[in-house]
């Protein structure tokens, strides 16, 4: 007997074509270039322990709070007031730790700060209908107005020993809270594709109307959702004092256009829900952080990184309009 051994070959190129020509497969490749490149056009030191260290470390606490942020994406709601989350959250746990507060105390009193903005956002918009983007938008300058009132001098320092040895620490040549948040992904990505929860909240976020009418509660969801994603902001103002022993009343400004760009750039879609993977937002994070450290290591003007960055992401939302808006993968 005779075997066709290109018969079991085509299903796996295909596959792999098919891979390839998604959004996780199209930001992997992007990613594979742009090492590739830093590589070539800084040398060895590219990939040297102590630069891995830093595009690790730059990366890690956004890579945590984007991937909690993706679930309101995935769930159909953009939630803006992210970044103001984590300069809030940031700025709390300072001033109440500064004042003497038990840092653990004061931990948890910031992240159910995050569970009040979430339900706060979650009322208006599920409970009331609001548009989203307005209510978060108001969110976001209500909690910037706040940091300022908050912190009018400069903030108290605030070393948490704990928390500095878990931001500031590493395994080999990898952050431990890189590792971390690698982990978390992870977990995401097998919640969001592998649990009933997860694929109700792709289900809501893709259809709600089709979605409520299978039985999905539509509105517990996005509550939910929401308030995951506050409450993952308030854990990464948490993380950003355990780094920088301190909080000012800017941290965390313009955060979460990066964190969604990288989101965008990853696969999800601002537009449209249900459609998205935390692995695409890992490798999203990745780009941004690796572009950055080849403009800083080559001592070139930051403002170009905007430009990159909007390229990469007019191509990866033109990618998805050729594909027509591919779903979860």
């Amino acid at each position: 007997m005779t075997v066709d051994i290109d018969a079991g070959r085509v299903p796996l190129t295909r596959r792999l074509l098919a891979n390839l020509n998604g959004p996780v497969g199209s930001i992997a490749l992007t990613l594979a270039v742009t090492l590739i490149i830093g590589a070539v056009w800084v040398g060895p030191r590219y990939f040297s322990a102590s630069n891995i260290e830093i595009v690790g470390t730059s990366i890690a606490i956004p890579l945590i709070v984007g991937v909690l942020a993706s679930f309101a994406l995935l769930a159909g709601v953009v939630d803006l007031s992210i970044g103001s989350m984590v300069g809030f959250g940031a700025v709390a746990f300072n001033q109440l730790v500064g004042a003497g507060m038990d840092p653990w105390q004061a931990a948890g009193l910031t992240l159910l700060t995050g569970v009040a903005v979430g339900a706060v956002n979650a009322y208006v918009i599920v409970g009331l209908g609001a548009e989203p983007l307005a209510v978060t938008l108001g969110m976001l300058t209500l909690l910037r107005g706040l940091c300022q009132a908050i912190v009018i001098e400069a903030p108290p320092t605030t070393l948490v020993e704990p928390l500095y040895d878990l931001t500031q620490g590493s395994i080999g040549s990898f952050p431990t809270l890189l590792l971390i948040a690698i982990g978390l992904t992870l977990v995401a990505a097998g919640f969001v594709g592998k649990t009933r929860m997860g694929r109700a909240i792709r289900a809501v976020g893709g259809d709600a109307r089709a979605a409520g009418r299978v039985g999905i509660p539509v509105a517990r969801v996005r509550v939910i959702a929401l308030i995951v994603s506050a409450v993952g902001a308030a854990l990464g103002g948490i993380l950003y004092v355990g780094q920088l022993a301190s909080a000012s009343n800017i941290l965390g400004t313009g955060l979460e256009f990066q964190i969604y760009a990288a989101l965008m750039i990853g696969g999800y879609s601002i537009t449209r829900g249900g459609v998205g993977n935390p692995i695409g937002a890992l490798l999203g994070l990745l780009v941004v952080g690796a572009i950055t450290n080849i403009l800083n290591v080559q001592f070139i003007d930051p403002d170009y990184l905007d430009i990159i960055v909007a390229l990469i992401l007019l191509g990866a939302v033109l990618l998805d309009r050729i594909r027509g808006g591919d779903s979860f993968e």
